[in-house]
């Protein structure tokens, strides 16, 4: 693999029907069309989308389909010039390397309380309703129904979301244990709240079908 050469990116504007996915992959991003689409109505289309010569997508799969979901007829896009091997690795490292930052959430919570009470609508943040109360709200008035509800309107999914909350002095020790329980008991899955719910059943002494 070539280390690639510095150069300046050209941003140009083409018509969203011009654009290739890539057939091949592997992530999946359904759950975030619709975030992505909000954001884009309420801030515009700030990211471009990277593909290649031929105008296949690199990366921004799912700005493409909240562009087609808003009726959108241009985006703006980058034209990368990399052999076919690189624009496949790229591809996975920028969808990876995404997943490796983590919130801090006291500054996290600091930042929502401002832009709340600036008035600022938080629901184009990407949080579900239910998280931002969630995150507003005191310890110990941690508003469980309307996780309830949510969970409720995703039942047609095949997976539900349980909310918890451990002592951030303890967060990488329970990381590490379950990362250790999980390749000792052979759990694999690249959603990595699937494998902490398998975790969890597992330690529970529930079976779950992987």
């Amino acid at each position: 693999m070539r280390k690639a050469a510095h150069k300046l990116l050209r941003i140009q504007h083409v018509d969203l029907e011009r654009l290739v996915p890539w057939e091949r992959n592997p992530r999946t991003n359904e759950q975030a069309v619709n975030p992505v689409a909000k954001s884009i109505k309420q801030f515009g289309f700030n990211v471009p989308i990277l593909c290649n010569r031929e105008f296949r997508i690199i990366a921004g799969h799912t700005r493409w389909k909240a562009a087609k979901r808003l009726g959108m007829r241009k985006v703006p896009v980058v034209q990368l010039d990399l052999k076919r091997e690189d624009e496949t690795a790229f591809a996975i490292a920028e969808n990876k390397t995404g997943e490796l930052a983590d919130w801090d959430t006291p500054k996290l919570k600091e930042i929502l309380h401002e832009l709340h009470s600036e008035d600022s609508d938080l629901n184009y943040l990407g949080f579900s309703s239910a998280q931002i109360v969630a995150l507003l709200a005191p310890c110990r008035d941690f508003p469980w129904d309307l996780f309830d509800k949510e969970l409720a309107a995703d039942a047609e999914r095949p997976h539900a979301l349980l909310p918890v909350k451990l002592p951030r002095a303890k967060l990488a020790f329970v990381k590490k244990t379950m990362a250790e329980f999980a390749t000792r008991k052979g759990i694999r899955n690249k959603d990595k709240a699937i494998v902490a719910g398998h975790v969890l059943m597992a330690a529970l002494g529930i079976g779950c079908n992987r």
